[in-house]
């Protein structure tokens, strides 16, 4: 094909979405629609993955031990929970510490911190504890078997496990991708349609032109291609619509999940909220949108 050719098929591309206007504007209006609700979910995605991870970097689980036992025993307890393959980090918190920690969480509640300062170090109520991280989360059952079986058990007040916070983070964050994953495919659908409609009356209202062009010899690919690039114009124009709209949102959020999440903004940029990746994603998914309902309206209605 010869650039004049192609440079062609452009222009008369672009002349069948001005002379449609009111159609255009529908269909761009649908990709516009289609194109947040994906923008939204990939943002989503990222955001709930950088949760997650960030969440489960700081789940642990908390081991009290009895308050007879010695300090001696429980570092030599730690001593042996730090060779475990699995473990990621092992901090020992003494009662001095937990009961200081006490304190500065109810720092504004002072008939319960005089009822604590009530104690002197001996008879301190605070057990001794440990916080372990693992690698991964299925580790923490044989960190919780292993204090729970009889050769530390004896020394083991409580065990707490956190595990429930990830997973019930795990469960919403999957019922809302589920949600956007439907509505981003029932809305795909509803553009295919509008744009195959306005496609199609396109092609309808220039059928005395696209005889003439067949009388004099004109190409397939000449007839067929303005009505492609009439699609992939939907494409770009609701792109263009789409990161107007979302980039305000992108630069004001970006600090204030950046912060929520206790993540450096300059991540969340790379991994979710970056506008020129968005942008890019945006139009190679309204074309693919905008070829998929040309191509079929260009086989079902324009017979060469």
């Amino acid at each position: 094909m010869s650039p004049i050719t192609f440079s062609r098929i452009l222009n008369n591309g672009f002349l069948n979405y001005k002379r449609n206007f009111l159609l255009s504007a529908a269909a761009t209006a649908m990709m516009v629609v289609t194109l947040f609700i994906i923008s939204s979910l990939l943002v989503l995605n990222v955001l709930t993955n950088l949760s997650l991870a960030s969440v489960k970097d700081k789940v642990d689980v908390s081991i009290y031990f009895n308050l007879g036992a010695s300090e001696q025993t429980i570092r030599q307890i730690q001593r042996q929970v730090e060779l475990i393959p699995a473990v990621k980090s092992i901090a020992y918190i003494p009662p001095v510490t937990a009961r200081e920690k006490f304190k500065e969480l109810h720092k504004d509640e002072p008939l319960l911190i005089e009822s604590v300062e009530q104690f002197n170090d001996s008879e301190n109520p605070f057990p001794a504890s440990f916080a372990i991280r693992v690698n991964e989360l299925g580790d923490y059952a044989t960190v919780i078997s292993l204090f729970q079986g009889e050769k530390f058990e004896p020394f083991v007040k409580k065990i707490t496990d956190k595990r429930d916070i990830v997973d019930r983070l795990n469960r919403i964050t999957n019922g809302i991708k589920n949600i956007g994953l439907g509505l981003t495919l029932i809305f795909s659908l509803i553009t295919i349609l509008v744009m195959f409609n306005t496609i199609r009356l396109t092609i309808y209202n220039r059928r005395e032109e696209i005889e003439i062009m067949r009388l004099v010899g004109a190409s397939n690919s000449y007839i067929k291609g303005p009505f492609i690039v009439e699609g992939i114009f939907y494409a770009l124009a609701g792109a263009v619509i789409t990161a107007a709209l979302l980039y305000p949102m992108i630069f004001i959020l970006t600090p204030k999940i950046s912060g929520f999440l206790q993540l450096p903004a300059d991540q969340i940029n790379t991994w979710g909220l970056n506008f020129w990746v968005l942008l890019a994603l945006q139009i190679i998914s309204g074309v693919i949108l905008a070829v998929i309902s040309s191509l079929i309206v260009v086989k079902k209605y324009l017979k060469i």
